[in-house]
């Protein structure tokens, strides 16, 4: 059973009787990649790839360059839900996207994730690196990148993907180093955070700060692989959905106590 609405973040609906997975993109990127996971998945998981402006579909729109904007917007959309059953997942910097949308969201409207999967994403509040844009030419960005991603070196070889890149790209790490969260509130959902063994980004001592976010558990594991693991590696990181999914429509299907009475 689907709820219908009109939106421009989502291309499909949320569904009373599936685990509908958020999906949030890492900084510059977006989210069409998890499209590759609704088969692996299967039949128990909607998965909703966020839409961000400045990217994708929605490439003509100005990126947002600030966490309450892009955190607002969504919590509007998720309210829209109908009561389906949600889970978040963000990479890198959707991670940090996914915490804040959760507080928003119990603050707001008393809603809770079933759960936050947050991939290659140090915690909000540990030591961050970023690369440095101010006052760079469009050269010094390109160098600053690649000196903060070696990977972005591929994508350097094309001038006009890097033109059509860019601009979102800056306004995510703008997002990112305006966003100073000042308070270690607790969320109501078990997080289950992944460490890439060899990030040279998100080093794995930076993801153990996840531990102190939840009043519920939290898992950290290690998946073999880079920053980008999310493209390389989703095994343990599917399967682990997969089994939440399993136990969130498990419950959705139990008798109520009037029922059994």
């Amino acid at each position: 059973m689907s709820c219908r609405w009109s939106s421009q973040w989502f291309d499909i609906t949320a569904d009373k009787c599936k685990l509908n997975l958020v999906c949030l993109p890492q900084a510059g990127g977006d989210t069409s990649l998890y499209n590759r996971w609704k088969a692996p998945l299967g039949d128990q998981v909607n998965v909703m790839p966020a839409k961000f402006p400045g990217r994708g579909t929605r490439l003509k729109e100005p990126a947002i360059n600030a966490m309450e904007r892009v955190v607002s917007q969504l919590a509007l959309e998720i309210g829209q839900f109908g009561g389906a059953p949600f889970a978040i997942l963000g990479s890198s910097m959707g991670g940090w996207i996914a915490y804040e949308l959760a507080l928003h969201l119990f603050k707001q409207s008393q809603l809770t994730p079933t759960a936050l999967f947050v991939l290659a994403s140090a915690s909000p509040f540990a030591p961050r690196t970023l690369p440095f844009f101010d006052g760079c030419t469009r050269e010094e960005m390109v160098d600053e990148l690649i000196s903060f991603n070696p990977e972005f070196a591929q994508v350097a070889q094309h001038d006009d993907l890097v033109d059509l890149l860019l601009p979102a790209i800056i306004s995510d790490f703008e997002l990112c180093e305006t966003y100073r969260p000042r308070v270690p509130w607790q969320i109501a959902s078990p997080v289950f955070a992944y460490a890439g063994t060899k990030d040279q980004i998100v080093e794995p001592h930076k993801v153990e700060g996840w531990t102190k976010l939840s009043s519920e558990t939290v898992t950290i594991d290690d998946v073999d692989g880079g920053h980008f693991f999310i493209e390389h590696s989703p095994a343990k990181i599917l399967n682990q959905i997969k089994d939440h999914a399993a136990n969130v429509v498990c419950q959705l299907y139990q008798p109520s106590s009037i029922e059994l009475a």
